[in-house]
């Protein structure tokens, strides 16, 4: 009887970690949807990052392109916004993407081994689209099967997201933000296409001032997902509390 009791309670606490992670992750992925619809918020970081100021200086020592730091900000914008704009529909338009100088005829803004990387964040960026829809029937499937065992009691829990939350922060701190970045490059991005580009080398890269932008966007992802988090928790539950109710109802 004691195994039986126990094995249940790991067992409805496992699901209720699942379910825990399962709300992270759609929140995360809800909030960059989001949040690239806001164009990933790039005139407020052009501005707080310096980001024309860093246009101005790596932009005339850019190797395969020229005068891109003599367009106004608005077309340095308008350029990040083409990008995303392709990106988020399977990379189409890439590399008719142009800035125009002076002369005969517009400048192509990538070159080859950008437009190739590009495609593979378009390739990612269909992958998080596929991942947001498969993880929202399974938000409710384990937020029906945690009313159904039994949530954990909430000292358990604490300890649970407290634990698995330090261990993200001593990751973080230890590793650091800029390694974790270049490692999750590593592991997501196809190793024979490049995906590290000097500023000198990459209208793209210096555009982005990458990967200070990057941090930036990460920190807003982040708190979108911090204030989605528990409105997806507990909007499971109680939904799911509502169709326990309903059929114990209908069994009687």
């Amino acid at each position: 009887m004691k195994k039986t009791v126990q094995k249940s309670r790991v067992a409805a606490t496992l699901v209720w970690f699942f379910y825990a992670v399962t709300v992270v992750l759609l929140s995360v992925l809800i909030s960059w949807a989001l949040y690239s619809q806001a164009n990933y918020g790039y005139g407020f970081w052009y501005q707080q990052l310096d980001i024309d100021t860093h246009i101005q200086e790596y932009g005339p020592k850019n190797r395969f392109r020229y005068g891109f730091e003599q367009l106004p900000s608005e077309q340095h914008i308008q350029a990040f916004e083409q990008i995303r704009d392709a990106v988020h529909q399977q990379g189409e338009g890439l590399a008719d993407i142009h800035y125009t100088l002076p002369g005969p005829k517009p400048v192509p803004l990538l070159h080859e081994a950008e437009i190739r990387h590009l495609q593979d964040v378009a390739d990612l960026i269909d992958v998080g689209r596929w991942l947001m829809v498969a993880l929202a029937p399974l938000w409710v499937l384990l937020s029906l099967l945690c009313i159904r065992l039994a949530i954990p009691p909430m000292r358990q829990r604490i300890l649970i997201t407290v634990f698995a939350l330090g261990a993200m922060i001593a990751w973080l701190a230890i590793v650091g933000p800029t390694q974790i970045f270049y490692q999750f490059h590593v592991w997501l991005f196809p190793a024979e296409n490049q995906w590290f580009f000097y500023w000198q080398d990459s209208l793209m890269s210096t555009l982005m001032k990458a990967p200070v932008l990057f941090g930036g966007i990460a920190a807003a992802i982040a708190l979108g997902a911090l204030l989605l988090t528990p409105v997806l928790y507990g909007l499971g539950l109680r939904l799911s509390k509502n169709i326990v109710k309903q059929e114990s109802g209908h069994g009687h």
